[in-house]
């Protein structure tokens, strides 16, 4: 494949070696970012572009690389989370950048060393499943933290609504009404009318929600139900009118 050298003519490389082991490098090329409408957090004049950055080369090894040959190293954003990336690489200070793109075009940066190593492969992805894995015994800990400082904060709620009751009493039956509703445990009792308009509310959606009547059984079943309760209600009726009669006082007959 024939590479076209004059698209890369405003580019400057870097060689990266994975370690002094391996014989093969790799080429970053690399510019200062610089275009019309500058975005906030790629400033002018301190921000690098990268291109043609290998899958195992993380946030932290771009880093550790620039900082070590050019100066502190605020921030890199990522713009493809796979394969081969492009990066924007963000200096503290200027200078920086001017030192990134004085270097030399056969400089090599071997990536392992006994400071820092590069993991990739099964030691990559063994190291992310296990930093994924929530430590039970921190959780914990910030859970009990959470609740004490919640329940600390609802003691000092009630002890501070307390005060200033108190507070109204001394001023001449003067109460101060706010506009705020209370919730959870400062909410007002329901009524049992207002408990019972709510149910039957829930029971009409829940019947709505039902397919009545929608198979053969069901109307067959429905038809009997209706003929029983006819027929409970006319006997019932029957023996109220008995009721009735035998209790008149006044009989002509």
């Amino acid at each position: 494949m024939k590479i076209d050298r004059r698209s890369h003519k405003s580019f400057k490389t870097l060689w990266i070696q994975f370690d002094e082991d391996n014989i093969d490098k790799h080429q970053l090329f690399f510019k200062e970012h610089s275009i019309r409408n500058q975005e906030p957090e790629h400033p002018r004049g301190k921000t690098l572009f990268l291109l043609n950055i290998p899958p195992y080369v993380t946030r932290e090894v771009l880093e550790r690389v620039f900082g070590k040959l050019c100066g502190i190293v605020s921030n890199v954003f990522f713009t493809t989370p796979k394969g081969f990336k492009t990066a924007y690489v963000v200096f503290e200070k200027e200078s920086a950048l001017e030192r990134a793109l004085e270097l030399p075009e056969n400089s090599t940066v071997i990536l392992n060393d006994e400071q820092y190593v590069c993991i990739t492969g099964l030691a990559k992805w063994c190291k992310e499943y296990n930093d994924s894995i929530c430590d039970e015994e921190k959780m914990k800990m910030e859970i009990e933290d959470y609740m004490k400082n919640y329940d600390q904060r609802i003691i000092d709620k009630v002890a501070h609504e307390k005060a200033v009751a108190e507070e109204n009493d001394d001023n001449d039956g003067w109460v101060t009404v706010t506009g705020q509703k209370k919730r959870g445990q400062f909410a007002l009792a329901r009524k049992e009318s207002v408990i019972n308009k709510v149910q039957e509310k829930e029971e009409q959606k829940n019947k709505k929600k039902q397919l009545l009547n929608f198979y053969t059984f069901q109307i067959r079943e429905s038809k009997k139900q209706n003929l029983a309760e006819l027929r409970k209600k006319f006997e019932l009726d029957k023996k109220r009118l008995q009721d009735l009669k035998s209790k008149r006082t006044f009989k002509p007959f």
